[in-house]
C-alpha cells in the first residue's frame, strides 16, 4: 500500500513537471520600459518592470534577468552585479492571473544611448529539479543628453563677432517678408513696383522688404582621442560645450549647425524621426563625419542633442576641421553637397587638440573668415596657442575627473 502510494506521489510529480515546463511560459509577458526619453547626465531616471501571468498556473518562482550599460546605476542595489555591465535579476512569485509592477531609480552617470533589447525568464520546477529558461523580447531606450555647463564668455565672444559680420555683408532682401512702402529709385527693379499705391499717390511707389540675413552659428566638434592617456575628461566637456551653446542659440531664434568628426555609438536600427538626416558608423575603426546643416526650432535641438548624446571618441578619425564637400563622400548625412557649408554663418571650432591641428585650422578659416576657437586643457597642464587675428581664442580649464 505505501509502496502504491509513492509511486502515485512519483508519477504525479512527473506529470506535473511535464505539464509545468510545457505550460509555465505561455500567456506570460515582461515589459521593461523608461518612463522618460531623455534625461541629462547627472540626473535620474526611473524604468518600470512589469511582469503580467495571464492564465490559471501558479507561478512559485520567477526569474526575471537583464542587463544594460554601466553607467545607468540602480540606487537599490539589491539583485544587482556590475562588471562590464550592469546585471539586474529580480525574483517573483506569481499567482494565476496576476500583475506585478515595479518602479526602478537609475542614476545617470554619462550621457549616451542605452537600449535594452532583451530580458531573460527563468524558473524551476517543484522541488528545484528542473529549470526552464526563455528570452523575452524588451524594446525600450533611453537618452541621456551631454551635461550642462557655462558658456557665456563663449556667447559674448559670438555675439560680438555676429554684430561685426552682419555689418559687414551685404543684407539681401526677402520678397516674402514685407516691410514698408517708399518712393520710386532709378536702381529699384520693376517688379517691386506697387501699382495700387501708385495710383493713389500719382507717383511710382515700390515695396521694401527684410533682409535674409539671419543669424547662423555653425559648431564644428573634434572628438580625435589619440594619445596613449586618454582624456576623457576634456572629451566630456567639448560635448557639454557644443550642446550648451545649441541650446542657448537656438532659445534665441538662431540658426545652428553642428559637424563632428567621429562616428555614433547607435544603429541605425533604432533611429528616431529626428535622426533621419544623420546615421551611424557601422564600424568603430572606421569613423565617419557626422553633419546636421544650420536650422532652427525644437527639432533642431532634439537633432543635435541626439547625436551628441550618441557620439564617442576615436583614435582615427576624419581630419578635423572638415564640412561635408571636404571629406571625400565620406559624410553621413543624407543629403548634402558643396551648397551646404554656410558661408555666413559664425564659425565656432572645438578641440583640445588645437595645439597640434592649428594649422589646419588656420587654412580651414583662411585669412579673412572670423571664427572662435574653444580649447578645453586639464588644470595645471599648458596650454600656449597663439592664433591669427581673425580666430579669437577661448581656453577652458578642466580638472582632470
Amino acid at each position: 500500500m505505501i509502496s502504491l502510494f509513492f509511486l502515485g506521489f512519483l508519477l504525479l510529480m512527473v506529470l506535473w513537471n511535464l505539464y509545468y515546463t510545457s505550460h509555465w511560459s505561455k500567456n506570460l509577458t515582461v515589459s521593461l520600459h523608461f518612463l522618460q526619453n531623455f534625461v541629462y547626465a547627472g540626473e535620474q531616471a526611473q524604468m518600470t518592470e512589469r511582469i503580467e501571468n495571464r492564465k490559471r498556473l501558479f507561478l512559485p518562482i520567477l526569474e526575471v534577468a537583464f542587463h544594460m550599460d554601466r553607467r545607468l546605476v540602480f540606487l537599490d542595489c539589491e539583485n544587482t552585479n556590475v562588471s562590464d555591465f550592469v546585471y539586474k535579476r529580480d525574483i517573483f512569485a506569481l499567482l494565476g492571473s496576476q500583475r506585478v509592477t515595479r518602479t526602478l531609480t537609475l542614476h545617470c552617470t554619462g550621457r549616451g544611448y542605452y537600449r535594452i533589447g532583451e530580458s531573460r525568464l527563468t524558473t524551476y520546477s517543484l522541488l528545484h529539479t528542473r529549470r526552464c529558461s526563455t528570452d523575452c523580447p524588451a524594446d525600450t531606450d533611453l537618452y541621456v543628453y551631454a551635461a550642462r555647463t557655462d558658456v557665456s564668455d563663449i556667447l559674448v565672444s559670438c555675439e560680438r563677432l555676429m554684430g561685426s559680420l552682419q555689418c559687414a555683408k551685404r543684407l539681401y532682401e526677402d520678397p516674402f517678408a514685407f516691410s514698408s512702402i517708399r518712393e520710386y529709385t532709378p536702381t529699384d527693379p520693376m517688379n517691386t513696383i506697387n501699382w495700387n499705391a501708385s495710383a493713389r499717390t500719382g507717383s511710382l511707389m515700390v515695396n521694401t522688404f527684410e533682409s535674409t540675413l539671419t543669424e547662423k552659428v555653425m559648431l564644428c566638434l573634434d572628438l580625435e582621442d589619440s594619445g596613449i592617456l586618454k582624456e576623457e575628461h576634456l572629451i566630456e566637456d567639448s560635448v557639454s560645450v557644443a550642446a550648451s551653446l545649441a541650446q542657448r542659440m537656438l532659445a534665441r531664434g538662431m540658426e545652428v549647425g553642428l559637424c563632428v568628426n567621429t562616428g555614433c555609438a547607435a544603429t541605425d536600427d533604432h533611429k528616431t524621426a529626428a535622426d533621419s538626416h544623420t546615421s551611424s558608423a557601422p564600424d568603430d575603426s572606421v569613423s565617419r563625419m557626422t553633419y546636421i546643416a544650420p536650422a532652427g526650432g525644437r527639432r533642431q535641438l532634439e537633432s543635435v542633442e541626439r547625436l551628441l548624446a550618441r557620439c564617442k571618441s576615436c583614435d582615427r578619425p576624419v581630419p578635423f576641421p572638415a564640412l561635408p564637400n571636404e571629406t571625400d563622400g565620406r559624410s553621413q548625412s543624407g543629403h548634402m553637397s558643396s551648397s551646404d557649408r554656410p558661408e555666413d554663418a559664425v564659425l565656432i571650432l572645438i578641440s583640445k587638440n588645437a595645439a597640434q591641428k592649428l594649422a589646419a585650422i588656420e587654412a580651414f578659416t583662411g585669412r579673412e573668415q572670423e571664427a572662435i576657437l574653444v580649447v578645453p586643457y586639464t588644470k595645471n597642464d599648458a596650454c600656449d596657442i597663439r592664433t591669427p587675428e581673425n580666430i579669437r581664442l577661448i581656453r577652458r580649464e578642466v580638472e582632470r575627473n
